[in-house]
């Protein structure tokens, strides 16, 4: 049941507000639709309004948020125990880390390991990025080592997914012990779909980058879309469909080569 209610903005035209959105907060799972966000102006980020689609106050163990940059925007981070991915969606920003500056364009992304220090900033008008930041689970008995790096979804091959040329799947940071995380883009042509319906104890962070589709969140089916962002907490059953005329595609978060805490 929805409640229609009218209004007028500021120039007399009326308009319908009916109390709806795609937007759902459940139990172990999140669904944040861009009619629902709420900026933030945060004294980290300067001259940014930053959004949170998942953190721990619904129960996820990370964080994933969305960052406008306007003109002179920037941050400085160093977290000694935070690690970050960022992804640019618009724009271009200034990354600093480790001496050296790279300049990240739209599809450029970046890895920043815990402890290392970074800088960004906006030199355009505006930009978009979307970031990940979770603690670092180290694991001692490993010899490989975690990285900072800067580099480009347009470097990183996509590979078929189980075989399937249908679903492309971009591994954008190594599978190695060291690395507590995996940060992939998944591309479905309409009518792919994932081939099982998935239930595991590592949890995903998702942000749709083009396209739509259904996704099954536990016994719910949610139509999803670019700009949609996701939240699924452990053991959640999960599955995706493309429909429409393009492809579909997301990147997503997940935990990797860690077992359960006790």
């Amino acid at each position: 049941m929805f409640i229609a209610l009218r209004k007028y903005n500021n120039e007399g035209k009326q308009m319908t507000l009916t109390g709806a959105t795609r937007s759902k907060l459940s139990r172990n799972y999140s669904l944040m639709c861009p009619d629902s966000h709420v900026p933030l102006n945060l004294p980290q980020w300067k001259n940014c309004q930053v959004i949170y689609t998942a953190s721990p106050e619904m129960g996820a163990k990370f964080c994933q948020f969305l960052v406008n940059m306007k003109a002179g925007g920037s941050f400085c981070s160093e977290s000694p125990s935070d690690e970050f991915l960022l992804l640019v969606l618009e724009g271009e920003i200034a990354l600093s880390f480790s001496g050296e500056t790279h300049r990240l364009q739209q599809d450029g992304f970046a890895h920043l390991k815990a402890g290392e220090r970074f800088e960004l900033v906006n030199q355009g008008d505006s930009a978009r990025l979307l970031a990940f930041q979770k603690k670092y689970a180290p694991m001692p008995e490993t010899t490989d080592a975690v990285t900072s790096f800067a580099s480009s979804l347009t470097q990183v091959p996509a590979k078929p997914f189980l075989g399937d040329d249908g679903a492309l799947l971009q591994a954008l940071l190594p599978d190695a012990p060291a690395w507590d995380w995996g940060v992939n883009v998944f591309e479905f042509q309409p009518g792919a779909t994932l081939p099982i319906v998935e239930m595991h104890f590592m949890e995903h962070g998702l942000y749709f980058l083009q396209g739509q589709g259904v996704y099954r969140l536990g016994s719910d089916w949610h139509l999803v879309e670019q700009g949609d962002a996701i939240w699924m907490g452990p053991y959640l059953e999960q599955w995706f469909a493309a429909t429409g005329k393009v492809s579909s595609k997301y990147i997503y978060y997940k935990e990797m080569n860690r077992a359960p805490g006790l």
